[in-house]
């Protein structure tokens, strides 16, 4: 395991100290390393979401090229809209 050395805000080395002073880690090193996890997992996160979304814009694109789509254009046609779709939720379950 390599080690490092870094600079902490007055902050961030309050939170350390108290963290450790708590009782939840027994040592700096163990809350940076559960900040690092943690930081990793929301990235994780992050890229997963972000190919969710590519995704979801490829098959809105797709939907469009083959004409597969609803203009709405004013409140009424929202409404109609919302009600097709919560009338075919209903059909599903």
């Amino acid at each position: 395991m390599g080690g490092r050395n870094f600079s902490l805000t007055p902050h961030l080395s309050g939170f350390v100290d108290r963290q450790v002073g708590s009782g939840r880690h027994q040592n700096a090193s163990e809350v940076v390393r559960e900040a690092l996890r943690r930081y990793e997992d929301d990235l994780a996160a992050d890229q997963a979401g972000l190919v969710a979304l590519e995704r979801l814009a490829e098959m809105g694109t797709a939907a469009i090229a083959r004409g597969d789509y609803r203009l709405v254009s004013g409140a009424d046609d929202a409404r109609a809209l919302l009600a097709d779709l919560e009338q075919r939720a209903a059909e599903r379950s």
